[in-house]
């Protein structure tokens, strides 16, 4: 054998050591990150067999817990057919979102420990947070123009499930603003729907669909505060306090004047009722107590605000 055939065979030799052993890095490489197989995007049918199955949590843990190159945008558009689904007119299809949606809602509250310490993957969350917010009135008991999303908790109960949910949604902050925004947005739906029917017919403002619809208000509103909490230890005990002055604020911005001798003119803007976001914290206390004094004739609604607290401090309330 020559010198010059010896070593081309070393050169040969060394590069195919040199290719399988970058082989084994890659593949190990792979495993480590733990990849799950993701269905195709646009067969909806199948994800949800995926989501509601007996391994459904099993994916969901796979998904979540993958450490993604793509901050999880890939991952992400499985489930991106949820939201748009869940108001369809296709009975079958809204269905199949509402249970999925479930299984994500299940998933996320169930493992709010574990979740926290996960690949941030902020892509993925933020779609999360896009499949549950047509849900946000199913949670506490109001499905209307959804499917097939069963509340995680009996609504007039502690909802710790709920709570959890919220708490662990936190883990991004994009995705956790956008949920509580629509929560906060649907709370004030909700007490906006009340105050129309307490101005209307302040003698039935305790009960009924008005006392219904203040009810879903204190739930959602708590669920939020509560689940902020839950978050971060370090912030204030939620209460209901606020969240009442809120309510009374909504009845009362309507009908009240600037010359009103119960309401002092510098809660005033031109004809305007300041909003209590508006209110300096010094001045909260003046402020709730002259609405209070406003509502007095109508017992009702100062009922019906009574029992708004005693709703949201069943959420709140050792949790």
């Amino acid at each position: 054998m020559t010198s010059k055939l010896r070593e081309l065979l070393i050169k040969n030799a060394w590069a195919l050591l040199v290719t399988a052993a970058l082989s084994a890095l890659f593949l190990a490489g792979c495993a480590g990150r733990g990849l799950p197989e993701l269905p195709q995007s646009t067969d909806t049918v199948a994800i949800a067999d995926r989501l509601t199955g007996p391994d459904g949590e099993k994916f969901l843990r796979d998904v979540t817990s993958a450490s993604w190159n793509d901050e999880g945008r890939q991952a992400s558009e499985v489930f991106s057919w949820i939201p748009r689904d869940a108001l369809s007119k296709d009975e079958a299809a809204a269905v199949r979102a509402g249970s999925s949606a479930h299984a994500v809602a299940s998933y996320i509250a169930d493992n709010r420990q574990d979740v926290a310490g996960l690949p941030a993957n902020p892509a993925l969350w933020q779609v999360y947070s896009r499949v549950l917010i047509p849900y946000l009135g199913a949670m506490i008991g109001d499905a209307t123009d959804v499917a097939g999303f069963e509340p995680l908790d009996v609504p007039r109960s502690q909802m710790r499930r709920t709570a959890a949910l919220f708490a662990a949604m936190a883990k991004d902050p994009d995705a956790n603003r956008a949920l509580t925004d629509a929560a906060s947005q649907r709370a004030r739906d909700y007490g906006a729907s009340f105050a129309a029917s307490a101005v209307t017919d302040p003698a039935t403002a305790d009960r009924g669909d008005a006392q219904r619809q203040l009810d879903l208000a204190a739930r959602l509103r708590s669920l939020v505060d509560t689940g902020a909490h839950l978050a971060d230890p370090e912030r204030e005990t939620p209460t209901p306090a606020h969240a009442q002055t809120e309510i009374a604020y909504q009845v009362v911005s309507p009908t009240a004047k600037p010359d009103d001798p119960h309401i002092d003119a510098r809660f005033f803007r031109g004809t305007r009722l300041l909003a209590p976001s508006e209110i300096p914290e010094s001045e909260w206390s003046l402020y709730d107590s002259q609405l209070t004094v406003y509502l007095a004739p109508w017992p009702n609604i100062l009922e019906a605000i009574r029992q708004y607290g005693e709703t949201y401090d069943v959420i709140a309330k050792d949790q």
